[in-house]
């Protein structure tokens, strides 16, 4: 039921303010229902004085009446409130009146600033015309021929518009600079959802318009998305793609996988010239996806699509796709197989409010030449109880390839009896059947985990058990053969808390494990105890430009059969400055092994004795020189020495060059290069390769390069020699968490990648 809107109508002494510049349309306030709204009006003109709507704006300005005030009356919430030169006309319920020269209809925090307007009360409605221009509080503003302003529903509706608007949020980050859009016809409604009808939008400045997006009709919903219906995409004049539905995501919740953003456009010497065109359909936040259409001019056409579907309650949701290639006669010939099909299919499901169900299924087949050639197909169930206290999740696999099956079945239950007790079971069954085999494995596994406040105790069951049946080549039946496994039947772990001699300040912690281990691998049965002793790591100071941090480690492992093995454990860093400029470190690690195992499988101590070390030779950012390399003293063998050099000269430009010589006779490995560069404000260049000393030439390049066209988009260009590949690809500087690395350089300039033309 419409309410009554209060209007205050206010004649202005002087003219308007300055208008202030804008980001995206907020919700507007809903009118109130006040029956009888104040007026504030000039004395009643004469029958000469009435202009016509479409006839020159007054300049003559009107006088306020005896006694009245020139302080603003603030606004009521959902009140209204008109301003201007002159105002005219019947003030009734149902009235009409004319306002002229710079008139000024102040609603919530929207201003719509016009040389004329008329208001009908029977219609509620209020026409401008006359440099109608609109303004938020947030910055969003927006010029039109003519605007309307519905009272009852507080929908703004301009004709032959251009506007802006900076307050769009891309995935929880502002977007840089603006979204400028034009229009036939803009609708606005009270809670900021703007609808544009043929029209176009770009993040360009407007002057120079590098790219837009056209489109039969574009809606923007502040917070959640836009979607361009029957949009085109134009670099300058030129249409480049024809985009379908484009959507893009303006929150982290309305995005639920990224989609491309046009064609993708390359060649390389597998495929030649290759053609990757998306199609993005959209029939609500609860059903999206995108249609492929691919070339490739060595191998053939491919097509599919991807649909992503979800609940209006949001209790389940999923995702389904499906590709078909088919190969040309080359690959035809190179190959034998004719076409190959995918599809893959994804399912989440709230059976309850405690269970959930999930499903997988993934189908792969490929057509051949002269043979046929058999489908792979896997499906996984998956469902969880989720209670206050534990989980239990139930599961199973099943998968086909030819005469190959296989069905994998888990239960996995997880309990908290308190805060500091609980408790992990978990139990598997694994059936493989091929056509002369068949094999059954089954595991049981649990953990009990106590946690005090001296130590944590870990009470461990690991055991697997199974059978592989087999026959010959001739169908024969062979014997049984039991599966191999490494069983814990039980393990205890008592892990003491970390503690700390003060006056050496060594943190110190120890371990202590108690087990019955069964090998099935060396056919052998035993207890095991095992001490482990942890101390440091440790930091002193040596002088003023030295520091020194050690460690040690000390285990002894006693078995049931009589035999014990032990080993002692030490690591030292020894670190200085030189000057202010330069600092080495040298690092020595020992470990010494006594004694012997019965479990080879389970305890793999091995010994070593190695020295290490680094020189480091720095000016802050602009270089770094880096030389290493270690001693073997057990083998005595001296490792390669490993060089690197980085400079960065500036913030926007580095060369990386790194090598390594090996002493023993093959010299130098092949230098890698890293380079970065401007080249100019709009052009920067990126390589890589590896330079051999003994080919005294180049290889492996890739190059990059990007162009920024008038600080609006990129246009970047790849290629890569060791596959002959070149990728041309298009991004939109506007959305920010679009941005990631483009290139070798790590810390050089953020260059979109998913938006790709």
């Amino acid at each position: 039921m419409a309410r009554a809107l209060t209007i205050l109508v206010a004649v202005a002494v002087s003219a308007s303010q300055p208008i202030p510049a804008l980001p995206a349309q907020p919700a507007m306030p809903m009118p109130s229902s006040s029956p009888s709204p104040p007026v504030y009006a000039t004395p009643g003109p004469g029958p000469q004085d009435f202009p016509t709507t479409n006839g020159p704006p007054a300049s003559a300005t009107g006088q306020p009446t005896s006694g009245s005030s020139t302080a603003e009356t603030p606004l009521s919430p959902g009140d209204a409130r008109v301003r201007a030169d002159r105002i005219y006309g019947n003030l009734g319920p149902t009235g009409t009146m004319t306002a002229v020269g710079h008139v000024d209809l102040r609603d919530g925090d929207v201003d719509v600033l016009s040389d004329q307007a008329v208001y009908d009360g029977s219609t509620k409605l209020l026409q401008a015309t006359g440099h109608v221009r609109f303004v938020a509080s947030d910055g969003d503003t927006a010029s039109a021929d003519s605007l309307e302003y519905d009272a009852r529903t507080r929908r703004i509706t301009m004709l032959g518009v251009s506007g802006q608007s900076a307050a769009l949020v891309y995935q929880g980050e502002q977007i840089h600079g603006a979204l400028y859009y034009t229009g036939r016809r803009v609708t606005v409604d009270a809670a900021g959802r703007t609808l544009i009808q043929n029209g176009s939008v770009s993040t360009c400045d407007p002057h120079h318009v590098a790219y837009h997006i056209s489109g039969r009709e574009i809606e923007i919903r502040p917070g959640d998305r836009l979607i361009a219906h029957s949009s085109d995409l134009f670099l300058g004049r030129y249409l480049v793609a024809a985009l379908g539905v484009l959507v893009i995501p303006l929150a982290v919740a309305a995005e639920r996988k990224p989609s491309a953003f046009a064609p993708r456009i390359g060649y390389n010497s597998t495929e030649g010239v290759f053609v990757r065109n998306f199609l993005n359909f959209y029939h609500g936040p609860n059903y999206y996806g995108t249609y492929h259409l691919d070339f490739f001019q060595k191998v053939g056409l491919g097509f599919g699509a991807d649909a992503f579907f979800s609940r209006l309650d949001g209790r389940g949701g999923g995702a389904f796709s499906f590709y078909e290639f088919r190969n040309n006669k080359q690959q035809q010939f190179l190959t034998g197989s004719k076409s190959s099909f995918q599809v893959s299919t994804n399912l989440q499901e709230m059976l309850t409010k405690h269970v959930t169900g999930a499903l997988q299924f993934n189908y792969s087949g490929a057509a051949g030449v002269l043979s046929s050639i058999p489908p792979q197909t896997s499906a996984n169930l998956n469902v969880t109880h989720t209670g206050d206290r534990s989980t239990t999740s139930y599961g199973a696999t099943i998968a086909n390839s030819g005469p190959s099956s296989s069905f994998g079945g888990i239960f996995n239950h997880t309990i908290s009896f308190s805060p500091t007790f609980n408790q992990n079971v978990s139990l598997s069954l694994q059936d493989s059947s091929n056509p002369l085999s068949f094999s059954r494995t089954v595991s049981v596994n649990t953990d009990t985990h106590y946690s005090a406040k001296l130590f944590d105790a870990d009470l461990a069951i690991a055991t697997t058990h199974g059978r592989q049946i087999s026959d010959d080549q001739n169908g024969n039946a062979l014997a049984p053969v039991d599966t191999l496994g490494f069983q814990r039947v039980p393990e205890l772990t008592l892990r003491g808390r970390p503690f700390e001699i003060a006056s050496l300040r060594l943190p110190v912690s120890i371990t202590m494990t108690d087990g019955v281990y069964n090998d099935g691998y060396d056919a052998i049965k035993t207890e095991r105890y095992e001490t482990a002793v942890q101390v440091g790591s440790a930091f002193y100071r040596l002088g003023k430009n030295s520091d020194l941090t050690a460690s040690a480690s000390l285990r002894q492992d006693v078995y049931g059969t009589g035999d014990q093995r032990g080993s002692i454990g030490e690591q030292l860093a020894l670190h200085t400055l030189i000057g202010s400029h330069a600092d080495n470190t040298v690092s020595y690690q020992d470990q010494s092994v006594r004694g012997f195992t019965p479990l080879t499988s389970f305890d793999l101590l091995t010994g070593f004795d190695l020295l290490d070390e680094a020189l480091n030779v720095y000016n802050g950012s602009i270089y770094r020189f880096t030389a290493a390399t270690n001693y073997d003293f057990r083998n005595k063998l001296l490792g390669d020495i490993n060089y690197q050099l980085n400079v960065q000269p500036n913030p926007y430009a580095s060369v990386s060059l790194g090598t390594s010589y090996d002493p023993h006779g093959t010299g130098y490995s092949p230098l890698v290069v890293a380079l970065a560069t401007p080249l100019s404000r709009n052009d920067y260049l990126e390589f890589s390769g590896n330079y051999d000393f003994k080919l005294h030439g180049l290889q492996g390049q890739s190059y990059f390069l990007s162009h920024t066209v008038n600080d609006c988009y990129q246009v970047r260009v790849a290629y890569r020699q060791p596959l002959k590949e070149v990728d041309v690809s298009l991004n939109l500087l506007a959305f920010p968490s679009q941005s990631v690395n483009f290139g070798i350089n790590n810390s050089g300039p953020i260059i979109p990648q998913n938006l790709n033309f």
